[in-house]
């Protein structure tokens, strides 16, 4: 009889991990997978502390890139999806607090979304720009850390007056929606590739991987480049910058 009461618990607890839906306010467990509905993909806030979004064949398809770091990760009150470090550190972010968020997606189509209602703050998927948006993961206004660019792909500004490019002629160039320069990394024929890097450095690199331009901010704590509504490009260190296009328009 207890047998057989254990095997109904499991099956049940089965089902409730199967859930597709994380709800605000709620905390990860640690090492439980949360599955996708058809059950493809999972989210899982792993014992190394490091949040990754999988699928059924075990390959990551996302991460927040918080192992050795990670202790808690949580989907908060305020909509906003965190993983913390030690003595409440913050090692990842969605920067969705403030937006309504209400719930975290784990889709059957292999992306892991933040929603407020029916509309789509955040999201694992990093598309490029195809002229009628700036691609997942960009509608905010900001890279996180460990982003690399994709040559004339367009970050725009939540209000999208602004947006920033890689473009082919190997310039980092922060625009307005009318294309005219804000900002630029000056790298024009010397850049081959640029990245908003884990350690917080925004860099363009030649082909010999020689960096010809850098925001010099490695190491200082950078959480996110923000392409904001006022037309600054700015790197922040969770509330305070650490560098800044200085291009802000009043």
């Amino acid at each position: 009889m207890r047998r057989h009461l254990l095997a109904l618990i499991m099956m049940f607890s089965g089902l409730l991990l199967s859930a597709q839906n994380i709800y605000n306010g709620q905390d990860l467990q640690q090492n439980r997978k949360y599955w996708s509905a058809n059950r493809q993909y999972y989210l899982i806030f792993q014992n190394d502390g490091n949040l990754v979004f999988y699928n059924r064949a075990g390959s990551s398809i996302w991460a927040s890139k918080t192992q050795g770091r990670g202790v808690k990760a949580s989907f908060q009150d305020d909509g906003n999806l965190v993983v913390y470090a030690p003595r409440n550190g913050v090692a990842f972010t969605s920067n969705t607090s403030g937006k309504r968020a209400n719930r975290l997606a784990v889709q059957d189509d292999g992306n892991l979304v933040i929603y407020s209602n029916s509309n789509a703050l955040w999201a694992s998927k990093n598309g490029s720009d195809n002229g009628n948006g700036n691609g997942w993961g960009f509608r905010g206004g900001y890279l996180n850390p460990g982003h690399k660019f994709t040559r004339g792909s367009k970050v725009f500004s939540a209000n999208r007056n602004y947006y920033l490019a890689f473009q082919n002629d190997g310039n980092l160039v922060l625009s307005n929606n009318n294309g005219d320069p804000v900002w630029g990394a000056g790298t024009d024929n010397k850049g081959s590739r640029a990245e908003f890097q884990n350690d917080g450095n925004l860099v363009v690199y030649d082909s010999y991987n020689r960096a010809v331009w850098t925001s010099n901010t490695s190491n200082r704590g950078a959480t996110r480049l923000d392409i904001q509504d006022d037309g600054n490009l700015v790197i922040y260190a969770g509330s305070s910058p650490v560098w800044s296009s200085g291009t802000q328009r009043y």
